[in-house]
């Protein structure tokens, strides 16, 4: 790849963290610490008031992704009654499509504004086009995004797992965008 190619890229894939008050923060599943400590920090600062935690079982702990991350909030000071558990889904489709029912359920659209959406650095441009796609038009999605697998928006390409995971984020999007399960942003 060469620079032009790199920077290409770089600037589709990745989404820049907005940081501002929103109504409710929901997290993509993950085993991964980054994504509690990131949600905590926004709930501690106040900028949201609840967090939904989506995730099922996780294919390489066995552990369920949504419990885990409320037991971790939980253990960082959190108050259980602001969690939201969305337990069962397997992939980033299914996190939106489930978290879409609970909220639905347990809160209802018509009092959400905002909603700020965590998840990882080079996830981050499918997962707000996969919620841009099945979330009402009258929610305004926030990216904040955590890094992972040590690799930044600015050597993706020098690290080995940093150039797999962005390079099938830049294949998947286009196979996702055909099937019709995301919207371009």
């Amino acid at each position: 790849m060469d620079q032009k190619e790199i920077k290409k890229i770089t600037d589709y894939i990745f989404l820049k963290s907005d940081y501002q008050k929103a109504n409710l923060a929901l997290v993509f599943g993950t085993r991964h610490p980054e994504a509690v400590n990131k949600v905590f920090e926004l709930y501690h600062n106040e900028l949201i008031p609840k967090i939904l935690v989506s995730g099922g079982i996780n294919r390489v702990t066995g552990e369920n992704e949504a419990k885990e991350m409320s037991d971790n909030l939980i253990n960082l000071g959190m108050k259980r009654d602001d969690i939201i558990l969305e337990n069962k889904s397997i992939n980033s489709l299914e996190n939106v499509l489930f978290s879409k029912q609970v909220i639905d359920e347990k809160i209802g659209f018509n009092k959400i504004k905002k909603i700020i959406a965590v998840v990882k650095h080079y996830h981050s441009r499918r997962a707000l086009m996969t919620l841009k796609k099945h979330f009402p038009k009258t929610i305004e999605l926030i990216p904040v995004t955590y890094e992972i697998y040590g690799f930044t928006i600015d050597n993706w390409f020098d690290n080995e797992i940093g150039k797999e995971k962005v390079l099938s984020e830049w294949n998947k999007i286009p196979e996702y965008l055909a099937k019709g399960d995301i919207e371009e942003l």
